[in-house]
């Protein structure tokens, strides 16, 4: 018995970008200026670099000493403020040589031409700059820059390119792949009590993948990855009443181009929809589309904890050809819905460990026949070892309709996790 999903993408992931471009010294320049020219690559005249360009060269060309705080920073756009902070020197000039580019495009001998809007105060001009926000600036060099000297060596942590040797991927559910590491869910294994007093013995929920493969690139900016991957969801009742037996095969597709409004990226999925026994068939496939620019939040920090914040907007479609042990999949042949995914998180660091707050809801309208609505609440609280950390131990509250079997849910779990 076999499920199908039909998979949409969209998307865009922008990659965090800068470099260092100014001119040989413009009278009056200053001697932190002196000679920046020569660390601009520029391989020939007429060459131009998008802001995202620029952005990316600074931050390679700066020698900035790759710690887990810049890692962070870059991937939560937040760099400018963290070199506006920081008494690290390699921030520090970055800084200074980011405003002085932004605020002197042109000088008497300057090789550069730049253009982008203009601002008063060039200091939070230049943080804004290297937090990303490099739309309306360009660079067209006037004639190339001598040869570069060999860059520093950069020391990566080992543990991001240990991921990827390994490649594959472990979390909650598909959705995860889309995410960053460090914001992935749990696959967990648990043990939960029913609010109806029915004791559960198993709580499993895991996603299994291979890291996002190159399918297409249709342009320089645009990329299209595919994933295969298979989705599990049990939950097994002594009364063997209100189950929940939920095995996925497909291949999920990944779509992005930084250069997309609001850094958008596409989601979509194509799978069959099994039970551990066999017993179901359906095809399924789902669209979804994340913004993570125009987030509520992105990342942001009050009284210490930080805060993450996601909405996604989902389509997805059914065909039931066998509905198994599900009563609510037996009423229907076909559906077509519409809905969302929200999330909010914070977390705080205590000494002994990450304190972890969470909150979701993950909500269907069905269009066609109203018979596949579904939507489920949860919160929580989790402890892990560190912020980086892939082991999680949380208790969570559950309650609603289950988004793929339509069964009703109101439990409380406490589960151990780990990703991937």
């Amino acid at each position: 018995m076999i499920r199908r999903s039909l998979s949409l993408f969209v998307g865009v992931s922008a990659f965090l970008s800068l470099a260092p471009a100014l001119a040989k010294a413009a009278p009056p320049a200053s001697p932190t200026l002196d000679r920046l020219y020569e660390k601009v690559s520029c391989e020939r005249a007429g060459q131009s670099f998008s802001g995202a360009d620029l952005r990316q060269r600074l931050i390679l060309q700066a020698g900035l000493p790759m710690t887990g705080a810049l890692l962070q920073a870059i991937e939560t756009r937040s760099l400018g403020q963290l070199a506006a902070s920081s008494n690290e020197p390699a921030l520090a000039a970055l800084l200074t040589s980011t405003i002085s580019i932004l605020a002197n495009p042109e000088g008497g001998e300057a090789r550069f031409t730049l253009t982008g809007q203009t601002a008063p105060d060039t200091r939070a001009r230049a943080i804004a700059f290297l937090n990303g926000e490099t739309d309306g600036i360009s660079l067209t060099c006037k004639a190339p820059s001598p040869p570069l000297p060999a860059p520093p060596a950069v020391i990566v942590p080992a543990k991001e390119p240990a991921a990827k040797r390994r490649g594959l991927i472990l979390a909650d559910s598909k959705n995860d792949f889309i995410k960053p590491p460090r914001e992935r869910g749990f696959a967990t294994l648990g043990f939960e009590e029913d609010k109806a007093a029915d004791t559960r013995l198993l709580n499993a929920s895991l996603a299994l993948a291979m890291e996002p493969i190159l399918f297409a690139k249709p342009s320089e900016a645009t990329e299209l990855r595919w994933t295969p991957f298979v989705q599990y969801n049990r939950r097994a009742a002594r009364s063997g009443r209100e189950e929940v037996n939920d095995l996925t095969l497909g291949n999920s597709f990944i779509f992005r181009n930084p250069k997309q409004a609001g850094g958008a990226i596409g989601f979509g999925s194509l799978a069959f929809q099994t039970d551990d026994a066999a017993k179901a068939a359906v095809w399924v496939g789902d669209a979804l589309i994340d913004f993570p620019r125009v987030r509520p939040c992105t990342r942001r920090d009050a009284l210490g904890w930080a805060m993450r914040c996601n909405l996604s907007i989902v389509v997805d479609y059914a065909d039931v050809q066998d509905p198994g042990d599900s009563q609510k999949l037996a009423e229907l042949d076909t559906y077509f819905r519409g809905g969302m995914n929200l999330g909010l998180s914070a977390e705080q660091n205590f000494g002994f460990g990450v304190i972890t707050i969470s909150s979701s809801y993950n909500g269907r309208y069905d269009i066609s026949s109203r018979k596949a609505s579904g939507g489920i609440f949860s919160v929580g609280a989790g402890l892990r070892p560190s912020a980086g950390s892939n082991i999680s131990l949380e208790t969570r509250y559950t309650r609603g309709t289950t988004i793929n079997t339509l069964v009703d849910v109101d439990k409380i779990t406490l589960r151990l996790g780990y990703r991937l």
